[in-house]
């Protein structure tokens, strides 16, 4: 799609019937409005309802509206009673990732995990049951015994397979990428048994290619022999953690307070400070105030970022002036003496919060991509980072070309859940062994609004329809449920508020400072990691 961004506007048209109408409007984007008073190139749909009935409008991805199943899930802010349209879910039909996750940490992976029985001789009989795997073997000369498989690779981390239950023998445990499967062939890892038993075994670092993993498997012994297996586990090896950082926002704190903001920073064993530096042009206005600060920071051991960031950044008619940010401090770096200088400079964009992001990410993405090569040489050297949300595992291309501005990321990782942080930062502390960057994983301990989530399911009529404006498939949410007489139509089946407690630690930060050395461990597994960022830790 050609589309820049997509704006949203209501015109109520005269006409009974409303008309939903898709403009190029002067971004090289796309407009949907309801009215028929659009120019050239615009393309039209009429509705069989009157425009006073629609309540919201709000454009999706192709892919969604192609692969849209049997419901739907929106979720949003209401605000006096008027529901904002925020995100888009399609459920009911299987949607099938675009590549394998890293194997998931600190979890049994036993029940999800493909079992089969391998040799010749079928000496072996297994079952599953109550989430654990009983061997039995039968004396034979033969190789026989089990593979373990499932849909993932495995983590670029210094990490042991655990396993835990009794076996009556040994029992040799090996791994195999995709090489050696086609050559029938795996790396020991080591053995099991005999007795109660509980194994770290390290797992191959070279010469293993951990992105083909194929399988894990145990070898019976040439004797009759049984094993019970009631956990299997990936577990980080123990290492020292990068140290942690904060942002600082409104630079009122660091200017006005900033022995306060470095006593919270140290209460919180915080090294590095993002902070938002005044400029104008392509300088900083008040160097003298910020080398203060600086020097002040690096006396109790904290380093100094700049931090700056707006979606509407990434839209080419910004990219000057955004760039003329990122030259003012790399001038006021390259003309401060040593103790005073920026440690680097860091843009929090989010472009995927500009209205009509979704049939427009291909674009916009791109936008994103030159923004960043522009960043890197205002940069003249100095590290680079950018702040990305977690969801972005999933865009493989725009992290390749991201790899080749950045000199590192920041990854918004807000769950509360700690095995969800774990999974949800695994992709990218990966992305960052492979293409040797930093990566930072950010926490969240701010406010976060509640949101409502509306499920719908298709019916033959609904309140929420689907409706194809020429090449922009478009969500029109109505007062009132009504026939679609161009495209699939939904009724509302049920809502739900969420809190903000899956998202944010903002109401038990307690909570949050006691999980943070054992996720902190965990990820020091990974070379890439450069520690966990903490965003509005009070």
């Amino acid at each position: 799609m050609r589309a820049a961004f997509i704006g949203i506007m209501f015109m109520m048209s005269g006409a009974q019937a409303a008309i939903l109408q898709s403009c190029p409007d002067d971004q090289g984007g796309m407009r949907v409005t309801l009215g028929a008073d659009g120019g050239a190139g615009c393309e039209r749909v009429e509705l069989n309802v009157p425009p006073e009935v629609i309540v919201a409008l709000h454009p999706v991805a192709p892919e969604l509206a192609r692969d849209v199943g049997e419901r739907l899930l929106l979720q949003g802010p209401e605000r006096e009673g008027r529901f904002t349209i925020g995100s888009v879910t399609a459920t009911g039909k299987e949607r099938v990732s675009e590549r394998p996750q890293p194997m998931p940490l600190r979890e049994n992976l036993l029940a999800s995990m493909n079992v089969r029985a391998f040799g010749i001789e079928e000496r072996v009989r297994l079952r599953m049951e109550a989430g654990r795997l009983h061997l039995s073997c039968r004396a034979g000369t033969r190789p026989a015994g089990v593979t373990l498989s499932g849909p993932w690779t495995l983590p670029l981390a210094r990490l042991s397979l655990h396993l835990a239950g009794t076996a009556s023998a040994r029992f040799d445990i090996a791994a195999t990428d995709a090489m050696r499967a086609a050559k029938e062939t795996s790396v020991p890892l080591g053995h099991t048994g005999p007795g109660r038993m509980a194994a770290e075994l390290s797992l191959p670092r070279d010469d293993f290619d951990r992105a083909n993993w194929r399988s894990f498997s145990i070898a019976c012994p040439s004797s009759a022999a049984e094993l019970t297996l009631d956990e299997l586990s990936l577990n980080p090896q123990p290492a020292v953690p990068a140290s942690r950082s904060m942002w600082v926002w409104d630079a009122r704190e660091w200017m006005e307070r900033p022995q306060a903001v470095l006593a919270r920073a140290q209460e919180r064993n915080v090294k590095t400070l993002f902070v938002s530096v005044p400029v104008s042009g392509e300088k900083v206005t008040e160097p003298h105030r910020l080398a203060a600060f600086i020097r002040s920071a690096r006396t109790v051991g904290i380093a100094v970022w700049s931090v700056d960031g707006d979606p509407r950044m990434v839209l080419p008619a910004e990219h000057a002036k955004t760039v003329a940010r990122a030259l003012a401090y790399a001038a006021y770096t390259d003309g401060a003496e040593p103790d005073a200088r920026l440690a680097g400079m860091q843009f929090d964009i989010e472009h995927y919060l500009l209205p009509g992001y979704a049939p427009s990410a291909a674009a916009l993405d791109k936008h994103y991509l030159s923004l960043a090569r522009a960043l890197k040489r205002a940069a003249a050297g100095m590290p680079l980072e950018f702040v990305v949300p977690f969801w972005w595992a999933e865009k493989a291309e725009l992290l390749k070309g991201l790899a080749a501005s950045a000199s590192g990321l920041n990854v918004m990782d807000y769950r509360t859940d700690p095995a969800q942080i774990r999974r949800f930062a695994a992709p990218f502390l990966d992305w960052g062994t492979v293409h040797r960057k930093s990566v930072r994983i950010a926490l969240e301990a701010g406010p976060v609004e509640p949101e409502l989530q509306r499920r719908y399911v298709r019916a033959a009529e609904g309140e929420l329809w689907l409706v194809s404006v020429g090449q922009t498939p478009v969500l029109v949410l109505l007062k009132e449920a009504a026939r679609n007489s161009h495209g699939p139509a939904f009724r509302m089946e049920s809502a739900s508020v969420f809190d903000g407690s899956a998202t944010s630690f903002h109401r038990d930060p307690g909570r949050l400072l006691e999980l943070l050395p054992s996720l902190e461990a965990d990820f020091a597994a990974w070379p890439s990691f450069g520690g966990v960022s903490l965003h509005e830790l009070k």
